[in-house]
């Protein structure tokens, strides 16, 4: 386990902080800090250390092409990890209740970009990539689970050659594909939070949170079930906080996006220093034979090894004494 190969990984991170007053929404400040610090952690070298030019930054779209175009490009360059992350305003739109994602400036809801149609260009841009990463902290994001860990193929159920189609690609690229992760700021019908005063949303402050600091105890690295349950038990502390959402496809759990900087060696037993090294305890080290008389006094420091020294010594030290005295 280790973090993805930089070089053949690619980030997309969307924000939109400005109101959307058409829709009712108010501005989100905490967004533009959100997408800053994201880059800031996906870009920093003990972290992620993506190249600046494989982390997209698409601050304030205002139509659905600005984001497709930026998904579809960095799913067709990446061919190890690729991960996708919004933050701002969401709303369920239509009788279905689908997802969308607001841009900036909106004024009516089908102007919002609809998540679905960025899962399609995550699916069907040419991506050779192994992993893929969703994260989304907007209202309703759980939302986004629903259908999304399903194949094409099991959509394409009323079509015989659709299907065989898609089987015959899932069959081919089994082997290259490992997982897919969605987390999420909220369930489906909840709203995600961005406390009024805090430098970023409730959601992505923890996130921040964790892969800047690591989980104690844990591993060398992060995993996305890792990430995510130390994000839930932060914002379980916080009351009122909404729950996050997990959703994974193959070994989409397991896909790693930093190392954990809170990791520590584990210390070695007591008594060595390594599995080949033993520590015996401290044995008193012989003094070597020089030849010399032993050590009759001390006196500031002066050793008396004469017998016949050491009685003119004590018989002045008496003397000094009896001055003394008087």
């Amino acid at each position: 386990m280790t973090v993805p190969d930089p070089a053949g990984s690619r980030a997309i991170l969307i924000g939109v902080h400005s109101a959307a007053d058409g829709l009712g929404m108010g501005a989100l400040p905490a967004v533009e800090q959100n997408l800053a610090a994201m880059r800031r952690l996906l870009t920093d070298g003990t972290v992620w250390d993506l190249p600046d030019e494989h982390c997209f930054s698409v601050p304030e779209p205002a139509y659905p092409h600005e984001v497709l175009d930026e998904v579809q490009r960095a799913a067709a360059e990446a061919t190890d990890t690729l991960l996708l992350y919004y933050s701002g305003h969401g709303l369920l739109v239509g009788e279905s209740q689908d997802l969308h994602l607001a841009l900036k400036g909106v004024h009516w809801e089908d102007d919002c970009l609809s998540y679905a149609k960025v899962r399609t260009r995550l699916r069907q841009s040419g991506s050779r990539a192994r992993r893929t990463v969703v994260i989304l902290d907007c209202c309703y994001s759980g939302k986004a689970l629903n259908g999304e860990m399903g194949t094409a193929a099991e959509q394409n159920q009323g079509d015989p050659s659709a299907k065989q189609q898609e089987l015959a690609a899932l069959v081919a690229s089994k082997a290259e594909i490992e997982g897919v992760c969605v987390l999420t700021a909220s369930a489906a019908t909840r709203k995600a939070l961005s406390p009024v005063g805090e430098r970023y949303s409730a959601f992505t402050g923890e996130l921040i949170h964790v892969l800047s600091h690591g989980v104690e105890g844990g591993s060398e690295y992060l995993d996305m079930t890792a990430i995510y349950d130390a994000v839930s038990a932060r914002l379980a502390l916080r009351p009122g906080m909404p729950v996050p959402q997990f959703g994974t496809r193959g070994h989409g759990a397991e896909i790693v996006i930093a190392p954990n900087r809170a990791h520590r060696p584990p210390r070695p037993p007591a008594g060595t220093v390594n599995a080949s090294v033993e520590v015996h305890p401290a044995q008193a080290v012989p003094i070597p034979d020089r030849g010399l008389a032993p050590v009759l006094a001390t006196y500031k420091g002066v050793e008396i090894r004469d017998r016949q020294v050491l009685l003119q010594f004590l018989t002045q030290l008496k003397a000094d004494d009896r001055g003394a005295d008087v």
